[in-house]
């Protein structure tokens, strides 16, 4: 009985000490004693209480003998910068070759590092061979994603500044007031001038983002595209739109000298919320990003204020014309009814909104959380009017009208 312990043990032991190795490609290492291999499977001896196991033979990358002997079931693949690819066994690069055995060979071979591109490595490890800018040949790159900065930041707040041009809708309107009182300006100001209107609108507010971390890629340049994150933006915006009669024809050297008459046609404020997608670019420091960002937005206008010919009632000489001070008026008899029509064309309004803009950003992420960017931006507001404004003639409340403009924000992340 003794003797046959013992022949157990001493099978057992010389098992474990003369084990092959099996490498896996997800990692793992297995040891025992090799039985046979078949087209798809490996059946070995693991030892430790069994007798028998298998692996998938798609599953394996080498074994490794006990006597030394290597047989490689996915080689390694060096890929040349002429477009050609080698598949063999990478032994060592060293920083101006690359030592490998070809498949089907125990001849070691070498390459000059130059002439390659990247190693695939039997494990699904790729290392791109990079070149230094002084010609010198450095180490090699390794894929790897992001970690940290904008691509996990969860919250961006930030405030923004807008401006731009509006038109259609109410606008449309104010030209046609407008060129009905044209000559009228003429007859106010003596010299005839090539006037024209003209409206910009200013905005500004402050935005929060909502966004979980970024789809990350991994990065295979010096500077590269690294993530896609998507969000949800909340914004409040307060704007503004003056109305502005000039002189075409003439120069000056001063804006203000330029706009000849000058009024605030309408303000409101809105909220307004919608999808965000980043796609975001990166050097592999990760100290910062270049971000392309795509917005939309709709919500809600409210408070919403107008005075109709804002930039005509600022002219004192049209309304002395309109008194009959230079002759008689075209529209207005006296200088009181064209003063009295402000209260009767003032009103409020409400509406909504639909709003987008894209445009590059960046973002610090190693020294401070900061992101700043400007966007092209364009709206579509549909507004309705508290009663109908006397002097617009068309009976009608309800106007839509567009905006194109550029758009700067700030904020941080984190």
């Amino acid at each position: 009985m003794r003797k046959f312990i013992l022949s157990i043990v001493l099978i057992f032991a010389a098992t474990v000490a003369y084990a092959d190795t099996i490498y896996l490609k997800d990692g793992t290492v297995v040891k025992g004693r090799i039985i046979q291999i078949t087209e798809s499977r490996i059946e070995f001896n693991p030892g430790a209480g069994r007798a028998f196991d298998v692996v998938d033979k798609g599953t394996v990358i080498k074994i490794v003998y006990d006597d030394g002997r290597v047989v490689n079931y996915a080689p390694d693949t060096l890929y040349r910068k002429d477009g050609s690819a080698i598949k063999g066994i990478i032994k060592r690069v060293t920083g101006s070759d690359i030592v490998y055995t070809p498949e089907g060979s125990a001849e070691e071979k070498s390459l000059p590092r130059i002439e390659i591109e990247r190693l695939e490595y039997s494990d699904g490890k790729t290392v791109y061979i990079a070149e230094r800018k002084d010609q010198q040949w450095g180490g090699s790159i390794e894929e790897k994603k992001p970690v940290g900065g904008f691509h996990d930041s969860v919250v961006r707040v930030a405030g923004f500044f807008g401006f731009g041009t509006p038109y259609r809708g109410v606008f449309e309107k104010e030209e046609r007031v407008f060129n009905a009182y044209r000559p009228d300006l003429f007859t106010a100001y003596i010299l005839p001038r090539d006037y024209q209107l003209l409206q910009t609108f200013v905005s500004g507010g402050g935005e929060l983002d909502l966004m979980p971390p970024a789809v990350k890629f991994k990065q295979r340049r010096g500077f590269d595209f690294t993530g896609i994150k998507f969000g949800i933006r909340g914004r409040y915006g307060h704007e503004f739109v003056d109305s502005v009669i000039v002189d075409q024809d003439a120069y000056y050297d001063t804006v203000e000298g330029y706009e000849m008459l000058r009024g605030r046609l309408m303000s409101y404020h809105y909220w307004a919320a919608g999808p965000i997608v980043d796609l975001i670019f990166g050097p592999r420091s990760n100290a910062m990003n270049f971000i392309l960002n795509f917005y939309a937005v709709a919500g809600q206008i409210f408070g919403g204020r107008l005075l109709p010919a804002a930039a005509l009632r600022s002219s004192r000489f049209l309304g002395a014309e309109l008194a009959r001070l230079y002759g008689s008026g075209h529209f207005l008899e006296t200088i009181s009814a064209f003063y009295a029509s402000r209260q009767v064309n003032k009103t409020r309004f409400n509406g909504y909104t639909i709003r987008g803009g894209f445009g590059p950003h960046f973002s610090l992420n190693k020294y401070f959380p900061l992101t700043i960017g400007i966007n092209v931006t364009y709206a579509y507001s549909y507004i309705v009017l508290g009663r109908d404004p006397f002097i617009y003639l068309d009976g009608n409340k309800k106007a839509a009208h567009h905006e194109v403009g550029m758009e700067i924000s700030a904020g941080v992340h984190f």
